[in-house]
């Protein structure tokens, strides 16, 4: 199954042309996932796992020289570079994940594309190239690397018979001639191409086919490489940057078969890392290497001059957008060329084990386990530990809504649930909530400052948070025009003072640009945990909620009239604003037909977490304001389509594992104000904010306390004592404990002592940080001793018990009979302003996640919770129904969700300046 950066200076000699750059999105995951299944995409903010050792440098001499075709002399051309390249991980790499590949003592890169993984970067002038190759490092050759187009390793001059790659010193006489690599018979789709200077490089798949490739693809191309404008896959072949320092990187993301079978790299199929720091071509044109043939006189001349150019365009400075503009000699697209080959440094990849893996060595019927996404990184990992055990059994991971896997929970339809918080309704029946890991949701960013450079630290408060949710920038001068409750708000959350006084580093960013995708916070449709605690988290905020009912920021900013008021926290954000544009409707002919409001259309949040991680991923807007088709029956609107790097804006909400593996930047969460720090604030004094790390999410764990909430014992973040309380001001608020829910009561045996023996894995073995099979990745927090955690797992172990035992005991929770309070609808807006409690019907039993030996059964209601404690309700006749695509509401639920993720998200736009 198939799932699914940035350069930049100075412009000197020419204006930077607007440059169109295409994109391309991702495929959607199927909802119902083998827990082995996952989306790969990077490791947190550009770093490899904290359990990784496999980080790898490697360093080479490059250097250019000229050869005088009159005295044979040989001299320096451009000087020589002693560059080192390091690898952050080449171990237990999964499809999709992004790595950090880091150089120094490189020459400095000129004609400088925005986007380095757009194939027109390869006209960039001394580029450092990045591709993966099949092959260990003695197989490595250029026909066994990946490019995304046939211009990255066809050239065709019929006009120079002698272009820079035809006197190249360290080329052989066979690559000196003047056709090279052109196919017998020649494909009739080629005709025209036969003539004048050729260089074409094959590709060798990894099932033997050689595809010629040629201009434009005429002799046959891979199917992975379809033409990259209507590309599901975007490149990863890199031309990296190199800064007057010498210094560069990148985030490479890496591709296994599973979404590049043609290259084909896989635990059983070796692949390598190539890194080229190309410094030019070493010129002989008079052929007095050994066993090389002389340019003709005729030619000498002009082919010396072609082969000895340093480049057209000055270090640092940006492409002026015109194809053709680079000196050919120095430029990416002859990274094959023998003496830039030669330079490379060449790096072994390990691959796990792909995501499919159960389903290849079992067909047996699975325990299904639904719910959180969060929990997606983790039990990829973990499920191949089990379904690879012969001693062992196969499980799969449903990735669903928690809350509606709390229903199906309820109704008897599913056994068991991962879930992130308390029920939202009483269960009906004895369930124990094990602990399985400890994690968060992340406020992710893509960002780029005035100088085009990507912004990687960004603060955030909640009254931030919640502007970006509650549509109340403007999104365009338009709404700001005619949306007169709006009318004094900023347009994004770029020009808001409050935004630029926390974050200098994003000052001036693209003025005169377009910010639309800057307005709005890119999150999910469907109900989450993840948006209850967030929204718990900006309810706690005194500031924020002050905002939300009415209250104008220090700067004037207001709520857009269709939130005021909110009552938090929600577990799904609803849509509120209904305000529709006129001014927008007469420039947009797709709204002009169809009035609506333009600012949910900004919003366009996705049914499937996992597309809101795949866009973060590669700056993507999913704005649906673009009107394709206009003028023709078949107008509709469309999403943005990727931002052009340089020039991005744009914040969304995923998974903290997500963001580590695919190495997305998060933001930094206010988490305390001093009592005297300002109102009106011009910098991030008397203010403490907190990014997501090991040790704030454990900080953060120490607070946790024991509720019993709507039948069952849960743990909670007390939101409201991390915001009032300076000892916490170093817990991260996005922290998120994953649980899985079992009942005690009407499991069959066989079933209950499988899932038992899974949460016992989970809490024990599964706690061990690392990157093989078994192992919890980074995003997640151990939940040991060693930790300050010990309880948790202590009370996984109880749990566990419990269900393997099926007597309905809930271990930490009353045993009276029932007293159950009705629950209000999360979907309903309370008319009121005021704060609720995250966790319904809940009673504080005062425990922590960190410091109680075991959850404690002794009441005591907080002021913000029920006063009537709601006790676990005894149901022995309850028989569950187990998991299948007959039971119950499954038919129904599964069919909306596998329609959200099987379609393609195939979003594959010209960028849209």
């Amino acid at each position: 199954m198939t799932q699914h950066r940035y350069a930049g200076g100075p412009a000197r000699r020419r204006g930077s042309a607007s440059l169109r750059t295409r994109a391309a999105a991702a495929l959607g995951l199927v909802s119902v996932v083998s827990l082995a299944v996952a989306v790969g995409l990077q490791p947190f903010q550009g770093t490899a796992s904290a359990a990784d050792t496999s980080a790898v440098t490697k360093s080479v001499t490059a250097q250019r020289d000229y050869l005088d075709p009159a005295t044979g002399a040989t001299t320096p051309l451009g000087g020589s570079f002693d560059v080192s390249a390091t690898v952050a991980q080449t171990t237990q790499l999964r499809d999709r994940q992004a790595i950090t590949v880091s150089w120094k003592g490189a020459r400095p890169t000129s004609g400088i594309w925005p986007d380095t993984t757009n194939p027109s970067a390869s006209q960039e002038e001394y580029p450092v190239v990045v591709m993966m190759c099949r092959g260990a490092s003695d197989q490595v050759r250029p026909e066994t690397c990946w490019t995304q187009t046939t211009g990255e390793r066809a050239q065709s001059d019929t006009t120079n018979f002698y272009p820079p790659y035809r006197v190249d010193r360290y080329a052989t006489a066979t690559d000196r001639a003047q056709q090279v690599g052109l196919p017998t018979p020649f494909p009739e789709a080629c005709s025209g191409n036969d003539f004048g200077a050729q260089h074409w490089v094959h590709f060798l798949a990894a099932d033997g086919t050689d595809y010629a490739g040629g201009p434009r693809g005429c002799a046959g191309i891979p199917p992975d490489a379809v033409n990259f404008a209507s590309s599901l896959t975007p490149s990863n072949t890199t031309y990296g940057v190199t800064f007057a320092d010498g210094t560069g990187s990148t985030q490479f993301v890496i591709q296994t078969a599973e979404s590049n079978a043609s290259l084909g790299c896989s635990d059983k199929v070796a692949c390598s890392l190539v890194v080229i720091p190309i410094v030019g071509i070493s010129c002989d044109a008079g052929g007095l290497a050994t066993g090389l043939t002389a340019t003709p006189s005729a030619n000498l001349r002009a082919a010396q001059a072609d082969c000895v150019r340093t480049g057209h365009f000055l270090p640092g400075e940006q492409t002026d957008g015109q194809l053709g503009n680079e000196d050919l000699a120095v430029a990416g697209q002859l990274w094959w060329s023998a003496s830039n080959w030669r330079n490379r440094m060449v790096y072994p990849l390990q691959f796990a084990q792909p995501s499919n893996v159960c389903d290849l060595v079992s067909s047996s019927d699975p325990v299904l386990i639904y719910g959180s996404q969060t929990l997606q990184q983790a039990t990829q990992q973990w499920a191949p530990a089990f379904c690879l055990d012969a001693k062992l059994f196969r499980f799969q991971h449903v990735q669903f809504s928690e809350p509606a896997s709390r229903a199906l929970l309820t109704n008897g339809s599913v056994e068991a649930v991962l879930s992130a918080g308390p029920p939202d309704q009483p269960y009906g029946k004895p369930v124990a909530q094990a602990p399985v890991a400890l994690t968060g949701f992340a406020v992710t960013f893509r960002l780029d400052n005035a100088l085009g450079r990507e912004v990687t630290q960004v603060n955030l408060t909640p009254r931030l948070l919640a502007k970006l949710m509650t549509m109340s920038y403007t999104a365009t001068s338009d709404i700001k025009q005619d949306y007169k409750a709006l009318s004094g708000n900023p347009t994004d959350i770029v020009q808001d003072p409050e935004f630029r006084a926390l974050n200098p580093d994003s000052m001036q960013y693209i003025n005169g640009y377009d910010t639309v995708s800057a307005s709005t916070l890119f999150s999910v449709s469907s109900d989450s945990d993840v948006v209850r605690a967030l929204t718990s988290y900006i309810n706690a905020d005194p500031d924020a909620r002050a905002w939300l009912n009415g209250k104008a920021d220090p700067w004037g900013m207001v709520v857009n009239p269709g939130y005021k008021g909110i009552a938090l926290p929600v577990v799904g954000w609803p849509t509120l604003d209904n305000h529709i544009s006129e001014l927008q409707a007469s420039t947009n002919p797709c709204l002009a037909a169809n009035p609506v409001p333009f600012l949910p259309l900004v919003a366009s949040p996705l049914s499937n977490p996992i597309n809101v991680t795949l866009n973060m991923q590669y700056g993507i807007s999913n704005s649906q304001i673009n009107c394709k088709d206009a003028g023709t029956p078949q107008q509709k609107l469309a999403a943005l389509g990727r931002e052009t790097p340089g020039q991005r804006a744009l914040f969304g909400v995923i998974s903290l594992a997500d963001a580590r593996r695919y190495a997305i930047p998060t933001a930094s969460l206010l988490t305390h104000v001093d009592s005297g720090a300002a109102a009106a604030f011009t910098d991030t004094s008397g203010r403490t904010f907190t990014a997501p790390s090991d040790t704030s999410i454990t900080a953060a764990a120490q607070s946790l306390k024991t509720v019993v909430a709507n039948d069952t014992f849960s743990y909670v973040l007390p939101y409201d004592k991390l915001r009032s309380d300076s000892q916490f001001a170093g817990a991260y608020p996005g922290t998120l404990l994953v649980s899985m829910a079992v009942p005690t009561t009407g499991v069959p045996a066989a079933d209950a002592g499988k899932l038992a023996q899974l949460i016992r894995f989970m809490a024990t073995t599964g706690q061990t940080p690392g990157l093989g099979n078994g192992q919890l990745p980074d995003g997640y927090v151990p939940m040991t001793a060693a930790n300050g955690l010990g309880a948790l797992q202590d009370y996984a172990a109880k749990a566990a018990t419990a269900i393997a035992a099926q007597d309905g005991s809930v271990p930490g929770a009353p045993k009276a009979p029932p007293t159950p309070s009705p629950t209000p609808s999360q979907s309903t807006v309370p008319t009121t302003g005021q704060p609720t409690d995250s966790t319904p019907n809940s009673t504080d039993t005062g425990g922590t996640g960190g410091n109680s030996a075991q959850p404690t059964a002794t009441a005591s209601a907080t002021p913000s919770a029920s006063s009537t404690p709601v006790q676990i309700r005894a149901v022995g006749t309850t028989t569950a129904v187990r998991p299948s695509l007959s039971a119950g509401a499954i038919p129904i639920l599964l069919a909306l969700s596998m329609t959200t993720g099987l379609l393609a998200l195939a979003t594959a736009l010209w960028g849209r300046r």
